[in-house]
């Protein structure tokens, strides 16, 4: 569905029509009826990107429809993005204008957020970062209260952190990841705390030892580890591997 269309009262009948088609195409197996973990219907999104576009004096947040990928679409409302991500987005896109240096031949913008309230924007730029820049996006980012990454061709300039810190909250304990910009994480934070629930409560009568394969940051890997005897947990991306271990020394 394009965002254009995007009508969260319409997520019941959507979530039962997705059901009913995954139900369909799992039938000559012979499973056990699905169980359903739905999410909320807005706020659920814990990162976005968008590209941004130049025209006149305006600058918009922009998607391309797939049937139409050289039309830019602006997004004036993002609702099912998280409420930090909805905050941040008309004041970072009136700061842009107001702000010839930052605003100059910018492309895209990455938001990472939190549970916890963390936040992080990534600024794309197609020039190099200058000193007048950084000194623009040092007060940006403190006026914003986020961290903030700029990045061009082989540069990258950090102001504040690279990562987010996120708590999640699974069969009463608290567990700490820390979210690295540009490294996969799961977009929508309570049907994480869902899935790592359903699989502590899967895993919890099994014991021995676990093998898991591609365990990013070790979103299911500090959960599990509550229920097993040993876990030997293997990643390929270095930034995940760098999390992942982070995650598990905290």
């Amino acid at each position: 569905m394009p965002l254009s269309a995007v009508d969260p009262a319409r997520y019941p009948e959507l979530l039962a029509a997705k059901c009913e088609r995954v139900s369909a195409l799992l039938a000559p197996f012979s499973p056990p009826p699905p169980q359903v973990y739905p999410s909320v219907a807005e706020g659920f999104r814990m990162r976005a990107e968008f590209r941004l576009w130049h025209d006149g004096e305006a600058l918009d947040y922009v998607m391309f429809r797939r049937e139409e990928p050289a039309t830019p679409v602006p997004i004036k409302r993002f609702p099912i993005a998280c409420d930090r991500i909805q905050q941040l987005m008309p004041q970072l896109q009136d700061a842009l204008v107001h702000n010839a240096e930052l605003r100059r031949k910018i492309f895209q913008v990455e938001f990472l957020c939190t549970l916890s309230g963390d936040a992080l924007v990534t600024l794309v730029y197609h020039r190099r970062l200058e000193q007048e820049w950084e000194e623009a996006a040092t007060r940006l980012a403190s006026d914003l209260r986020v961290s903030l990454i700029g990045r061009s061709r082989k540069q990258k300039i950090v102001i504040g952190n690279t990562f987010v810190n996120e708590s999640l909250r699974v069969q009463g304990r608290d567990f700490r990841y820390r979210q690295y910009e540009q490294a996969f994480t799961q977009p929508n934070a309570g049907v994480n705390i869902a899935m790592l629930t359903w699989a502590c409560e899967r895993g919890a009568s099994l014991g021995g030892d676990l093998l898991e394969l591609y365990c990013g940051n070790g979103n299911f890997t500090l959960p599990l580890a509550c229920h097993f005897d040993h876990v030997i947990a293997t990643e390929l991306s270095k930034t995940s591997v760098r999390a992942s271990r982070e995650n598990l020394a905290d």
